[in-house]
């Protein structure tokens, strides 16, 4: 049966199929898919641009050669998100004099007064980056919320975190401590 399916296909689309397999089988022009196949710990983050709350834009490659960074993925609706965030105010607080930098992405759509209303009443200070279309939660494979990659000064994952995660606790700073040295 299997060998009869290809008679039924014009050499087009034959073509098409096995120029598709080899340059890697990813539709060409698309952003459902990373660039890099692993963006996980060992492997270059892969840039991106959003705006901020604010209305500015943030390029994770001008933190490249000068500060760590730690991105958050997270929406204001997200229990383990609202526990995580004053930890995560913690540590900035703490290191940002010293190169450390979040970039706290809300994957809400029209959120807008949600998320201005979440940072205030968690007193947070951290840039917040806004993915409504999320093709940037899908560069790094967000599946779930939150999830935190920590990145070093070259621009190299060194920690993906999946769910809460308590970024004030000892070995946390010891993490961050290390890639800021």
């Amino acid at each position: 049966m299997r060998r009869y399916l290809f008679c039924l296909l014009s050499p087009k689309v034959i073509i098409l199929i096995i120029f598709g397999l080899v340059i890697g089988g990813t539709p060409a022009g698309t952003d459902l898919w990373a660039s890099d196949v692993r963006p996980d710990e060992g492997h270059f983050a892969p840039d991106f641009a959003l705006r901020t709350l604010e209305g500015n834009t943030v390029r994770l490659s001008e933190y490249r050669g000068q500060r760590v960074v730690l991105i958050n993925f997270w929406a204001t609706w997200c229990p383990p998100c609202r526990l995580e965030m004053p930890t995560m105010q913690q540590i900035y607080s703490e290191y940002k004099a010293k190169g450390f930098e979040i970039l706290a992405v809300n994957i809400e759509p029209n959120a807008k007064q949600e998320i201005r209303d979440f940072i205030r009443e968690l007193r947070l200070t951290f840039p917040i980056a806004l993915d409504p279309d999320m093709k940037v939660s899908r560069k790094f494979r967000v599946i779930g919320l939150p999830v935190s990659i920590l990145i070093d000064r070259q621009g190299i994952i060194r920690a993906k975190e999946v769910g809460y995660h308590d970024w004030a606790n000892k070995a946390s700073r010891t993490r961050v401590e290390s890639l800021l040295r």
